[in-house]
């Protein structure tokens, strides 16, 4: 496997993912918690840089592109773009039935959100 890997750090707190792997639910319901807790950090440090709005695609782009170019696989970004854009819809609506911005979505809402999607 290549060392590309071996620098990453994540956004999301150890804490945080101490807790979901206490959580009695499946494997891969912690993993996706675990990858939406990440998306929803990653949108809210894009966000300190834009005044504290959600980010539009075209910053979203950007930071994918950056994040490519990290890893020298510039074809990623596209990908990495959908699927972030795809956790950014589930966050949206989420959040509008919810009545929260979707910045302030914690780890609980995200629970309930995953919980709804079985």
């Amino acid at each position: 496997m290549s060392n590309q890997f071996n620098s990453f750090v994540s956004p999301v707190k150890k804490e945080v993912v101490d807790q979901i792997e206490r959580l009695d639910l499946s494997t891969l319901q912690k993993l996706h918690l675990k990858l939406l807790s990440h998306c929803l950090e990653v949108f809210k440090d894009i966000s300190l840089n834009n005044a504290g709005e959600f980010p539009n695609d075209i910053l979203l782009k950007s930071w994918c592109e950056n994040e490519a170019k990290k890893l020298k696989d510039e074809s990623f970004s596209m990908l990495l773009f959908e699927q972030m854009n795809a956790a950014a819809i589930k966050f949206h609506d989420y959040a509008q039935k919810t009545g929260k911005y979707v910045l302030d979505l914690n780890l609980d809402d995200l629970i309930e959100l995953i919980s709804l999607e079985i």
